[in-house]
């Protein structure tokens, strides 16, 4: 009778069997399904060491490591005389995981990728904020404005401006999952507006497109700003188009 099992690229028939989570993985696996599914929530305490051991029956130094991957993972917080206590990440936590995940090897095909999704992502995100916007929003986004035009002269400034106006802008969508996602692409963003700084007048052209987004928030009109979005979003890419084609050092600005 013929053998039809496939074998794996070694020839070999059997492969090694991934080993089983251990003790550790598994209690840490537990409570994180108690505080996901709320039966733990941020501020409780956990039982003490001893006891968690005892419930589990397991040793000291498995709720040890257990708890420690989970503060890494920013579930729980040790406190001096209060042991470990529950807390929820943070909008900053939770952006600060995905910037770590894309800046690792990151590659300039990378920054196209980053660049097609923003062209979902931020233009969305326009047509939300003119919907949702209140009054301070916009407010802000004209301070903001109003500074971009005093500090364009310096690239930190001009780059500080330029994504604290997304920001806000994603903030105006009262969504703050629209802000995890806007605040997690700014870091890996810094180089490409760094690049585009070299290009003649990009701040220039930044400020205006930026003020052109918000008369169409201001207005209350999701699909003008929208479109707005994609011609700055377009322009952008442009400018780093041509700040990619000038030799290196060289600075048009």
């Amino acid at each position: 009778m013929t053998n039809n099992l496939p074998a794996n690229p070694q020839g070999e028939l059997f492969g090694v069997l991934a080993r089983e989570s251990t003790l550790a993985e598994r209690v840490a696996e537990q409570m994180k399904r108690l505080i996901v599914a709320g039966h733990l929530q941020s501020g409780d305490r956990l039982p003490p060491e001893r006891e968690l051991a005892q419930q589990f029956g397991v040793s000291r130094t498995v709720v040890r490591e257990a708890v420690r991957g989970l503060t890494a993972q920013g579930l729980l917080v040790v406190r001096a005389g209060s042991g470990s206590v529950v807390r929820n990440p943070s909008v900053g936590d939770v952006a600060e995981s995905m910037a770590l995940y894309l800046r690792m090897g990151r590659t300039d095909a990378d920054h196209r990728k980053i660049l097609e999704v923003r062209r979902v992502l931020e233009v969305e995100i326009a047509g939300l904020a003119a919907e949702r916007r209140t009054p301070e929003d916009i407010a802000r986004m004209e301070a903001i404005l109003a500074e971009t035009a005093a500090v364009s002269d310096t690239c930190d400034g001009w780059l500080a401006n330029d994504m604290a106006f997304h920001a806000v802008l994603a903030q105006a969508t009262q969504n703050e999952l629209f802000s995890i996602l806007v605040d997690s692409l700014a870091e890996v963003l810094v180089t490409v507006r760094r690049l585009s700084y070299r290009v003649a007048n990009a701040p220039g052209r930044t400020l205006k497109y930026h003020g052109m987004i918000l008369e169409q928030v201001r207005l209350g009109d999701a699909e003008g700003a929208r479109r707005a979005m994609r011609d700055h979003l377009q322009e952008a890419e442009e400018t780093m188009a041509m700040s990619l084609a000038l030799p290196p050092q060289e600075s048009a600005v």
